[in-house]
Formats: C-alpha cells, sequence, structure tokens
C-alpha cells in the first residue's frame, strides 16, 4: 500500500530481531517491479544497501525496515493521541492562559475544562502529528484523560476527570525534523 511513495536513494532504518540493540541506516537501492502473491496479499521486494557492516547480521536473518518517505522540517507537531476528529474536521483539547496544573511523575495535570480547537492536520508519523493551522508552540495540549475515584485517595474527588498535558512542540516542536517512515 505504501510502496509507491517508496523511491531508490531514500533512507531507511533496519532493526534486527536476533540483535535487538543493533539499528543500521541504509539507503533503498532497488524496487522490484514484478510484484509477488501469496495468499491473496501482494508483496514488491525492496533492496536496501546498509551504510554500515555489522559481523552479527548473517544472512537469511528476520529484519524491519522503516523507509523515510518524507521528512518536513520546522514542523509544529503534536502526539497523535492529542488529535481527535468530529463532524467538522480535526480538534485538539487546549487550556487558558491561567490554567492551574500539578507537575506529578513528569506529567503536568488539571482538572479544569479544556476546551475544543480546530486545527488543520499535515503529515504524521506513528507517534506525532503535525499541526498546519490553529495551535502555536507553546500551547498546552491534553493527549490523555484519566477517571479518578475516590478510595483511599484525599487527593481526588469522585468521578473527577484529570487530564494530562503536552506543550505543543514539546516533541516535535518547530525547529525539529519530523520522519514519516513507512
Amino acid at each position: 500500500m505504501d510502496l509507491v511513495q517508496v523511491k531508490v536513494g531514500q533512507k531507511a532504518t533496519l532493526t534486527f530481531d536476533a540483535v535487538s540493540d543493533l539499528t543500521i541506516s541504509g539507503t533503498v537501492a532497488q524496487i522490484d517491479t514484478l510484484a509477488t502473491a501469496s495468499q491473496g496479499v501482494v508483496n514488491y521486494t525492496v533492496k536496501i544497501a546498509f551504510d554500515t557492516d555489522d559481523d552479527r547480521i548473517r544472512p537469511g536473518m528476520s529484519v524491519t525496515a522503516s523507509i523515510i518517505t518524507e521528512i518536513k522540517q520546522d514542523v509544529l507537531a503534536v502526539p497523535n493521541s492529542a488529535v481527535k476528529t468530529n463532524t467538522q474536521g480535526s480538534y485538539v483539547e487546549i487550556f487558558d492562559d491561567t490554567l492551574t496544573a500539578t507537575a506529578t511523575n513528569n506529567l503536568l495535570t488539571t482538572t479544569e475544562k479544556p476546551k475544543q480547537q480546530s486545527v488543520v492536520i499535515g503529515l504524521a508519523n506513528d507517534s506525532l502529528t503535525e499541526i498546519v493551522s490553529g495551535l502555536k508552540a507553546g500551547d498546552l495540549v491534553v493527549s490523555r484523560t484519566v477517571s479518578q475515584s475516590s478510595s483511599s485517595n484525599t487527593n481526588s474527588s469522585s468521578g473527577q476527570n484529570r487530564s494530562i498535558l503536552q506543550t505543543v512542540g514539546g516533541g516535535g516542536q518547530r525547529g525539529n525534523d519530523m520522519p514519516i517512515p513507512h
């Protein structure tokens, strides 16, 4: 399905099942033009030339290749979990600048209610989604919402939702590159 985006010369990252601590970069060297089909699945062979050699690699080893089909530079991005959709399009939940939040275990949390902010999204990879418009660097977005109930914890109230926040740009802020692997 992603083959149409793969081109000779693109960079790739290779990880090996048998050597868990080994990651090697490479370059797409060849893409077969004829497919093979097995049990209804169509496959194309893509050959990747390693940038370096390693004695631990053996012929026939299982390998996973992530081919970088596009890189966007200087993007504003949020975690994929922050982006939601409704009938009007994509949105994120944000807070006003007067937010009261608590930092615990490297997470910023609040019990205040967020508001929906419409956004235009661009490219996405396995963890980040590009925000083309609708947010600015430094905005606080909800990346996850958890419910707490009062059992023995005196700091929570029954049925209260607690939002876990992330600063826009915290994982893909402007100035960083956003590789799109396939």
